[in-house]
């Protein structure tokens, strides 16, 4: 099963080693990072901050090697790493296929 994976950072600095090392370690084929404003709830306030965003394309069964990487750089109490099922053409998911473990 192919996935999208999507995570926060609290930084640049913060994305790109996430990033550096989800790629190095062969956990997913690629990432893009992107920065966006963020509005969310944390201890009964409501919270606004800008946050790097990392999309990445992996295979499922790396999910927990994933969250533990992740965990190892973020400096959020609960970074956000979702993971959605895709589908795709077949050169794409060969890609996938060829660059993780």
């Amino acid at each position: 099963m192919y996935c999208r994976v999507r995570i926060s950072a609290t930084s640049e600095e913060e994305a790109n080693k996430i990033s550096k090392s989800l790629v190095a370690k062969k956990l997913v084929a690629g990432t893009m990072i992107y920065k966006g404003n963020c509005h969310y709830w944390w201890n009964g306030e409501i919270v606004e901050k800008i946050y790097w965003n990392i999309g990445a394309f992996s295979l499922v069964k790396h999910k927990q090697a994933i969250i533990d990487e992740v965990k190892k750089y973020h400096s959020d109490e609960c970074p956000i790493v979702a993971f959605n099922e895709i589908n795709g053409n077949e050169e794409f998911l060969k890609w996938i296929d060829e660059s993780v473990l």
